[in-house]
């Protein structure tokens, strides 16, 4: 494959949380020895309530519509497209200037692994619509492939925290909380990557149906309230949390109908229901806690935690996280949203799919079989030319 000269590429992201699409405008600058990245621009564009509604009812496990299927994977391609148009308009940049868009798309069903006979991943937003709305050639589809290799498909972002954070200490981890939380511990031998569980997926869908509000805005709402502590022991004990890495999840796992049987088997076992703000505290220290225990759990010392996404906003999410990820540990260990180390934290996750794009069109790998438990490293996604 002849070798892209353009060294501009778009990222395009929309997580777990389906809170907006996320873009990225990276640079990748090529030397003898290595890549360097730089992300030049980033914006979040707000997904409309209808494609928002409609994108959140095809994640849920049940029985789906295939009109609604076709529609939303049109409809969302058609989306990313023209914000990426306006996007590039605002910034000045016309598209010939960009050599591929990596898009993510929306992850409407994901079953790793031992989740059932036969594993899949499946994402829409579909890169024909995007390719002809923009012109510019689209990279998509980049779970597939490791998920035919035996892999989870996920988390592909550790590859790329790897280049942004591999100058740093070895012993500073990348966390992203978005939906699901995922975490990265980097090596000099060997990268580890895994979602640990929970992120902000649980907290936006109990507060956007007891507050009628998208999410806890400073995680204000949670701060009220008090940790229950057998609601917290029955969460901990769902066996996704004993499971050993690799391992993946998503929002058909973690969703409204797991939380409200938790609340169930409470109200049996104590005849009580917790205040609707103290399930949103425990749901904070769920997340919080399930994330420290794997940090806790890691034999090499951890010293800092990046933490990139939406939780990292969540101002009591990051009291409660550097709380229990002290516990039991003789060093103070620091955890801050990844500005602290000039990483814009909004952005990383759209500019990692930029970088699966250049990856994908330079024919070189994109993923890490000891974070995904795939056969073996494969180059990921599908190119669909502008």
């Amino acid at each position: 494959m002849k070798k892209v000269s353009n060294s501009l590429y778009i990222g395009a992201m929309s997580g777990t949380s389906v809170d907006g699409l996320d873009l990225a405008l990276v640079n990748m600058i090529e030397s003898k020895d290595e890549l360097k990245i730089e992300i030049v621009d980033a914006k979040t564009v707000e997904i409309t309530s209808e494609l928002t509604k409609a994108l959140l009812g095809l994640g849920q496990p049940g029985d789906d519509d295939l009109d609604q299927l076709g529609e939303c994977d049109s409809l969302l391609g058609k989306f990313i497209g023209e914000s990426i148009n306006s996007y590039l308009k605002v910034l000045g940049i016309p598209g010939q200037d960009i050599a591929a868009i990596g898009s993510h798309g929306q992850t409407i069903r994901h079953r790793p692994p031992g989740a059932r006979t036969t594993p899949f991943t499946m994402q829409i937003g579909d890169p024909n619509s995007i390719a002809e709305t923009t012109g510019i050639t689209t990279v998509a589809d980049f779970r597939r492939r490791d998920v035919a290799a035996g892999g989870h498909g996920a988390p592909l972002t550790p590859a790329f925290h790897r280049i942004l954070f591999g100058d740093l200490d070895n012993n500073v981890a990348a966390l992203n909380i978005g939906g699901i939380a995922n975490l990265t511990i980097l090596d000099d031998h060997e990268v580890k990557g895994f979602d640990t569980g929970p992120g902000n997926g649980l907290l936006d869908q109990w507060c956007k149906t007891h507050k009628s509000q998208p999410y806890d805005k400073d995680g204000a709402w949670a701060a009220s309230g008090q940790i229950c502590d057998n609601l917290l022991k029955s969460f901990l004990q769902d066996p996704y949390f004993a499971l050993a890495a690799p391992k993946s999840t998503g929002r058909e796992y973690f969703n409204l109908p797991w939380l409200e049987r938790h609340l169930k088997t409470l109200v049996q076992t104590t005849s009580v229901m917790p205040p609707i703000e103290d399930v949103q505290t425990t749901l904070v220290e769920l997340t919080a806690q399930s994330i420290a225990d794997c940090i806790r759990k890691e034999p090499r010392e951890i010293s800092a935690i990046a933490v990139c996404g939406g939780g990292r906003l969540n101002k009591y999410l990051m009291q409660r996280l550097a709380v229990n990820c002290e516990l039991d540990n003789a060093k103070k260990i620091i955890v801050q949203p990844t500005e602290f180390w000039d990483v814009d934290g909004d952005s990383l996750e759209a500019a990692a799919f930029a970088w699966l794009a250049y990856q994908r069109m330079n024919n070189l790998p994109g993923n890490i079989p000891s974070v995904t438990g795939a056969k073996g490293t494969r180059v990921l996604g599908a190119i669909f030319p502008g």
